[in-house]
Formats: C-alpha cells, sequence, structure tokens
C-alpha cells in the first residue's frame, strides 16, 4: 500500500510545468541493515541529480564509473564519486524534491524525485583540446610515494589537484601541481609528475579523519587550461567547483583519477 501511494505521489509530480532550464530526475537507492536511511537517500537524491544532468549532456552523464564503490559496500565512497559529477555548478537550484523510504523483505528503497533548474553551458568542449592522464597504480599504502603521468594533444597548461572529501571543508582541496619546486605547468608532450631529479615526492596519504576503514578513497584532479590561470593553495570542495565551472568548456578539459589508500 505504502509503494502505490508513493508511485501516485510520483506521477501527480511528472505533471508540474517545467521551463527550458527545468529538468526532472529520479533516483533510488536500495539498502540493507548496515546502511542509514538518511545516507540512503543522500545516494538516491544524488542519483536523481545525474539522471536529470543526462537529459541535458546526454551519455557524457553516466555511472558506470562508481562500481568499484558498489561491489565493496563503500557507501562513503559512492557519495563521494557521486558528488564529484553534481556539483559542478550546472545545477544552480533544486525546484522540488520529494523522497521515501520503502520497504521489502531483508532491505529498503529510497526514492527521490526532483525538479532541477540547470545551466545549459554556453561553449561544447573542444574536441582537439584533451589528454590522457593515469597514476602509476590504484592502490596505495599509507605515506607511499606515487606519479602522475599526463599525455596532451596539444599545449596546455595542466594544474592537478588532491581532493580529501574527510578532511574540513577549508582545505579539502589542494593544489599538488604547480609547486614550488616544479613551476612550469606547459605540457606540449608526456610527462610524468614529480619530474626527474625535481627535489620532491607526492605521497598518497591516509585521511586522519577517517577510523575503522581498511581503506579510503581519494581523488586527483587534474585540470587543463588553454592559458595559464593562477590558482590558490586550498579550496573548499564547493568553491573549487564554482571556480572550474567560470572557465568556459571550450577552454578547459578535467578529468579524475581515483585511487584508494590502504591503511598500515
Amino acid at each position: 500500500m505504502r509503494l502505490l501511494v508513493f508511485i501516485i505521489l510520483f506521477c501527480g509530480f511528472y505533471i508540474f510545468a517545467a521551463n527550458a532550464k527545468d529538468y526532472g530526475g529520479y533516483g533510488e537507492y536500495r539498502f540493507g541493515p548496515n546502511v542509514s536511511e538518511s545516507r540512503a537517500c543522500e545516494l538516491a537524491f544524488e542519483k536523481a541529480k545525474i539522471n536529470a544532468l543526462s537529459k541535458v549532456f546526454g551519455e557524457k552523464i553516466h555511472a558506470s564509473d562508481f562500481l568499484r564503490c558498489s561491489e565493496s559496500d563503500n557507501v562513503e565512497c559512492e557519495l563521494n564519486q557521486y558528488t564529484l559529477i553534481t556539483s559542478d555548478g550546472t545545477i544552480n537550484k533544486i525546484k522540488k524534491k520529494t523522497s521515501g523510504v520503502t520497504k521489502q523483505e531483508g532491505f529498503s528503497i529510497c526514492q527521490c524525485q526532483i525538479i532541477a533548474s540547470i545551466d545549459k553551458p554556453k561553449h561544447q568542449p573542444d574536441p582537439n583540446f584533451h589528454f590522457n592522464a593515469r597514476s602509476n597504480k590504484r592502490f596505495f599504502r599509507d605515506l607511499e610515494e606515487y606519479m602522475i603521468q599526463i599525455e596532451p594533444s596539444t599545449k596546455m597548461f595542466v594544474n592537478i589537484f588532491s581532493w580529501n572529501p574527510y578532511a574540513s571543508k577549508e582545505n579539502q582541496v589542494s593544489r599538488i601541481f604547480p609547486n614550488k619546486y616544479e613551476k612550469d605547468n606547459k605540457i606540449e608532450n608526456k610527462r610524468i609528475i614529480p619530474g626527474k631529479e625535481k627535489g620532491y615526492k607526492l605521497k598518497a596519504k591516509y585521511p586522519d579523519e577517517v577510523q575503522g576503514k581498511k581503506h579510503i578513497d581519494q581523488y586527483l584532479i587534474v585540470l587543463a587550461t588553454k592559458k595559464k590561470i593562477t590558482f590558490l593553495k586550498d579550496y573548499e570542495f564547493k568553491n573549487f567547483q564554482a571556480i572550474i565551472y567560470e572557465i568556459p568548456n571550450n577552454k578547459k578539459r578535467k578529468e579524475t583519477i581515483i585511487y584508494d589508500v590502504l591503511k598500515n
């Protein structure tokens, strides 16, 4: 009966008129006793935002990259990766949100329906301006050194940021390249960072804020721009995403490297 009422409510929800920038989105998250209802509904909300964004950007918005998190039953990891997509500034307002939980035998489902006001970018990405980026491994031990390989399609200025979603808001995002040891961030050919004999190392670090997990997800955000842009050393994640959004799509390209840090 509860499920029937929920479906009727959603059907009525779609009747709302939406202007040219308004898009409906639906998301659901199935969860068991080890996941709180509030956390499950957060994930359903993020999935609803991704569903709305997919109606604007098509196949560019998808969730296939989150399978690693799902398979390890790491709810925080899933939420972090969904947040990377949905907080890029294109959703400027959630105009309507309805959610509810239905209980089944052995599990529950949180379902979320939204109407979101979405800004469609004025410029499309430049297909001739792109790059490949990867780290030397996926899993690192605490304080183990890592390297990043950048292979550009053309000349570009590259900034690399480390995002620790478990840190305090003030320093969630930190610029790790360029830095005082390696100031030149113009890249025209394949390049390894850190460069040889540059006098510094990049090290994976298990977050001090996390307890009781064998490994934790961390992120490298690689941003390439056509012109040199000066960034601060540290940002709140939300402010960082807003700044990135201000750069026209045809003048930038962004990729994310996901890695795990194992607790010693």
